[in-house]
């Protein structure tokens, strides 16, 4: 686990000639490092950063000498991962920084897009990028120890923690998308027949993190008035009256469940009556 802005960025420069093989990529790819860095380093604000990310690969987007920007959408879900829970507001505004980017406009006048969505705005490929990248990377069970697959769990809380904060942003479209997924992982019993030992300790925290840090947004999600399109919306992305129910009975069996610790069974108590709280302020 990195603990240093350093050490994570280092690494960062040395992965790039795995992956990028074109040498102008390549330049650009570290440039956009080099503004991570000094956005965790407190030496540029998140429009700044997003302002250089503009700058930085604007001009071969226009040209159409590159295609994209999943680059920065994969080193922002990796740095969540690291970074998500002792930096969450520089990574947040960041994000609402790049969603308030001016449009990348080509030379015959319009919006350079990517998958049908527009750049900055549109975010393309960011939605899979950040969940592969960042929620779901690595928690495959299989050829990981326990220890192994235990370490990973800071990491996910710190995502977790990132996304949940960003869910918040007034700014930010409303999606209970990867909350959904996070409740998912606590619904089936912490029995024999999951894969890992002690796979509370992964899942719990991060589960509670989305109620403790967006608990009003999900709600407001789960129980909105629904035109036909936002009905649809919701069917994708898990939220419903009957959702919120069932998570919120949920934290309330692991908080009285004996054989988890007492720090998840406190952090499922905490969710659970924060969701009592957010009902009655409803």
């Amino acid at each position: 686990m990195y603990t240093t802005v350093s050490s994570w960025t280092e690494d960062q420069h040395k992965s790039i000639g795995k992956w990028a093989k074109n040498p102008i990529d390549k330049e650009e790819d570290h440039l956009v490092i080099t503004a991570f860095e000094s956005l965790l380093n407190n030496q540029t604000s998140g429009s700044a950063t997003a302002s250089q990310f503009n700058n930085i690969l604007a001009p071969r987007l226009v040209t159409g000498h590159r295609f994209g920007v999943w680059f920065i959408w994969g080193k922002l879900a990796d740095a969540s991962r690291w970074f998500g829970t002792s930096h969450t507001q520089q990574l947040v505004d960041l994000v609402v920084a790049i969603k308030q980017l001016p449009d990348v406009i080509n030379k015959a006048g319009y919006a350079v897009t990517y998958g049908g969505n527009i750049i900055w705005r549109g975010f393309p490929e960011f939605g899979w990028v950040f969940y592969e990248h960042g929620l779901d990377l690595d928690l495959n069970t299989e050829d990981s120890t326990y220890a192994e697959w235990h370490a990973k769990a800071p990491g996910h809380l710190s995502s977790h923690t990132f996304a949940a904060t960003l869910l918040t942003r007034p700014e930010m479209s409303k999606s209970m998308y990867y909350a959904d997924r996070a409740f998912g992982n606590i619904m089936q019993p912490f029995d024999e027949t999951r894969e890992m030992a002690d796979e509370w300790k992964m899942f719990i925290p991060p589960a509670a993190a989305w109620i403790t840090i967006s608990g009003q947004v999900v709600h407001d999600l789960c129980f909105k008035e629904e035109t036909t399109e936002e009905s649809q919306v919701r069917n994708w992305d898990g939220s419903s009256p009957e959702k919120w129910m069932q998570v919120k009975q949920r934290f309330m069996e692991l908080a009285e469940q004996m054989d988890i610790d007492d720090h998840c069974r406190g952090v499922a108590r905490e969710a659970a009556e924060e969701m009592e709280r957010i009902e009655q302020k409803a």
